[in-house]
């Protein structure tokens, strides 16, 4: 199986499940290296493939690590953020326990990077909850930031022109792929 961006029918699949599955292991251990001292991680999805990536990030960090890992994802409005509420859901869609919040390494996960508008919407609702440390985490970077805002973990990091398009594709039918499409 070749490891290389293939083009399929005008797309581009820059991420292959196997590499995916790489990014998330690679994206755990980091998390765990940099907050080993931890007592809770709160991984905070955002809604989409973002809740997906979420759920097989915190899998992964379980799997390696004895910290309490909660999950919750941050239902907002991508394209008018400011102009609806944010609700914080748990893996249950029920409302989520914000007092899990205080004191723990809260890590905001999407799927793409692009503007930064999400992210920093996303990151700007935990602060009231008063974490320890917010992070973020991405499985694609495309570096076409309006805000200041980086993504602290990162899959793949890919220069790419305004006018093109990633999906990220991990809750079926099909393959887990991420696309680049024109």
């Amino acid at each position: 199986m070749s490891l290389e961006p293939s083009t399929i029918q005008g797309e581009a699949v820059i991420l292959n499940a196997q590499r995916i599955e790489r990014c998330i292991q690679r994206i755990a251990r980091q998390l765990l290296e940099d907050h080993h001292s931890a007592e809770r991680v709160v991984i905070s999805a955002i809604d989409g493939q973002g809740t997906v990536l979420a759920k097989r990030i915190a899998e992964a960090l379980r799997s390696i690590s004895k910290h309490e890992v909660v999950r919750c994802t941050l239902v907002l409005d991508k394209d008018a953020p400011l102009d609806h509420p944010v609700r914080i859901v748990d893996e249950n869609n029920n409302d989520f326990d914000t007092a899990l919040i205080q004191g723990s390494v809260a890590v905001v996960v999407d799927d793409v990077l692009n503007s930064g508008r999400t992210l920093l919407h996303a990151v700007a609702h935990l602060l009231p909850f008063r974490p320890h440390h917010v992070g973020t985490c991405v499985l694609v970077d495309r570096i076409h930031r309006r805000f200041p805002v980086r993504a602290d973990y990162v899959g793949k990091s890919l220069s790419t022109n305004l006018k093109a398009h990633i999906d990220v594709r991990l809750s079926g039918p099909g393959v887990d792929e991420a696309v680049l499409m024109d």
